[in-house]
């Protein structure tokens, strides 16, 4: 515009070498086409006519410069920038503005309640699981329940001895006492008489029995087999320890990482409220849309829900690490409490083992293997006979007297196990059915170990190659955030491209902590995949 004025105001000069033309005679001359024209210098003026004087030659010397007064053509503007009047200095104007700074705030910005309970250290949370693991208990108690059943087999070999204390009285003849069957009849008869004394009418009978067993190769076999079920119950403890290690370790990295996504969404909300702020203020100034701004606000409420339903998941983490600790309320982590430091005390309460075969759960299930084939021998001693030593002792009250001892009998007994009607075969075949199970068992558990530990040790790699991956999308993501953002500001950007970023961005940070997440669980797992927990 300025270049326009500059040249209308040097029309009234004319052209040199011709006469101006008189006002309102003629048609306009086309100024623009004239001065919008490559610059040239001016031709000389021709000399006056003179009709005594031949026409000269063709001049040897350069043409004659133009009158100091006469105006020469201006430049042609520079292309892609606008020129600026003489008294302006085009240092003086910034070409881009500074970035805009918004002051935002929203109830939801503010951060994420803390937990009532917090740790402070692994060792505080392992002594309320081992006070309140529902699962360590009932373990414990199947560990009792093969103690007791050592014990009752261990009490089939020993001797065992019992008393009886009875009071009887012959309703039809109190002169005879009725000690019962046999005895009855030696006692009033025989024994009353020649002994010298008489049991009193209401007869009181105390008999002692005492059992030695000396043959009972069934018993004998069955406490080895109880001492085995002994040793699988506490395997089956150690694998107990070992999987609440683990759902410890692991309820620790989910509270981690969701206390790291509900700060990432606040920060995601802040910066997007940040570009809302900055779309109202292009909008109020005329240089932005409505459009602009809608498109805006929605990537500030879909942040606004990212909020929402990740401190729903944070609530949700630490009450499942109460209920890994056995408390029915919210348990979290201390401020400032690296997860480097609670897997340094993983470490510290478990083993690594030498072998797989040492595991707890396949010890386990070879320990079950043992047992099952033990049963299988404990059927067939059932077939031998057994030899025990027994001995009764008969005391009555008499009168005069108080009691007299008139029985004692020592005795042995052989017990032939002729027929039993199919018990024992049916027992046979429960126990070689058990055994197959327990070899299947064994062999699927031996594979499952196998492809657990090689894919337990690949997910480590996988998740620290995947996390690395994450965190230079997020830098790209960040940077293609802020020269966006930037050019929206300047208004060399759309509203559409400042979403798109600005998603992009947000799905960047979650997915570092997903994949930061993933990585610190498949450190756990491989570590526990070949170790015992001895706590």
């Amino acid at each position: 515009m300025n270049a326009l004025v500059f040249a209308a105001l040097l029309v009234p000069a004319g052209i040199p070498g011709e006469a101006p033309a008189p006002r309102g005679s003629g048609p306009l001359r086309p100024v623009l086409a004239q001065y919008t024209a490559p610059p040239q210098r001016a031709p000389p003026a021709p000399p006056p006519p003179t009709p005594s004087v031949a026409p000269p030659a063709a001049p040897t010397q350069p043409p004659a410069a133009p009158a100091p007064n006469t105006p020469r053509a201006p430049a042609p503007p520079r292309p892609g920038r606008a020129s600026t009047s003489a008294s302006q200095n085009p240092d003086d104007v910034p070409e881009v503005p500074p970035p805009f700074q918004a002051n935002v705030s929203d109830p939801l910005l503010t951060p994420a309640p803390a937990a009532p309970q917090e740790l402070q250290s692994w060792n505080e949370a392992l002594t309320l699981l081992r006070q309140r693991s529902t699962d360590l208990q009932a373990v414990l108690g199947q560990v009792e329940v093969a103690a007791g059943t050592w014990r009752i087999a261990l009490a089939n070999l020993l001797p065992s001895a019992g008393g009886t204390l009875s009071v009887q009285y012959n309703v039809l003849n109190p002169s005879i006492p009725a000690v019962g069957g046999g005895i009855g009849g030696g006692v009033g008869g025989g024994v009353g008489g020649a002994a010298g004394f008489t049991p009193t009418e209401l007869l009181g009978i105390g008999v002692l029995t005492a059992n030695v067993p000396v043959v009972d190769l069934a018993s004998l076999y069955a406490l080895g087999s109880a001492k085995e079920s002994r040793r699988t119950a506490n395997l089956s403890l150690a694998e107990t320890r070992r999987q609440l290690t683990r759902g410890l370790a692991q309820a620790l990295v989910s509270v981690s990482s969701n206390e790291r996504l509900a700060e990432v969404n606040r920060v995601n909300l802040r910066t997007a409220l940040e570009r809302l702020a900055l779309a109202q203020r292009r909008f109020e100034l005329g240089a932005g849309t409505r459009l602009d701004v809608v498109r805006v606000e929605q990537d500030a409420q879909a942040a606004r829900r990212n909020v929402v339903t990740g401190d729903e998941n944070l609530r949700q983490a630490r009450e499942a690490l109460g209920l890994a600790l056995g408390t029915p309320s919210p348990v979290g982590i201390k401020p400032g409490l690296e997860l480097t430091t609670l897997f340094e005390g993983a470490k510290a309460a478990c083993r690594t083992l030498e072998s797989l075969e040492n595991r707890p759960d396949i010890a386990a299930a070879k320990s079950r293997q043992v047992v099952a084939e033990r049963a299988i021998g404990e059927v067939y001693r059932q077939y031998a006979p057994t030899l025990d030593l027994t001995s009764t002792t008969t005391a009555l009250t008499v009168n005069p007297g108080f009691a007299e001892v008139p029985i004692w009998n020592v005795g042995a007994s052989l017990v032939l196990p002729f027929w039993d009607g199919g018990a024992r075969e049916g027992r046979l075949r429960q126990a070689r059915g058990q055994l197959e199970q327990a070899r299947a068992d064994v062999t699927d558990r031996e594979r499952n170990v196998v492809i657990e530990v090689t894919q337990a040790k690949r997910a480590v790699q996988v998740t620290q190659a995947t996390r690395d991956l994450a965190e230079r999308e997020r830098g790209l993501a960040e940077e293609n955030d802020r020269l966006t953002r930037r050019s929206f500001e300047v208004g060399t950007g759309t509203s559409l491209e400042l979403v798109d970023a600005a998603g992009a961005l947000r799905q960047a940070e979650l997915e570092l902590v997903i994949r930061d997440f993933q990585f610190r669980q498949a450190q756990v797992d491989a570590f526990l995949s070949e170790a015992a927990c001895d706590w």
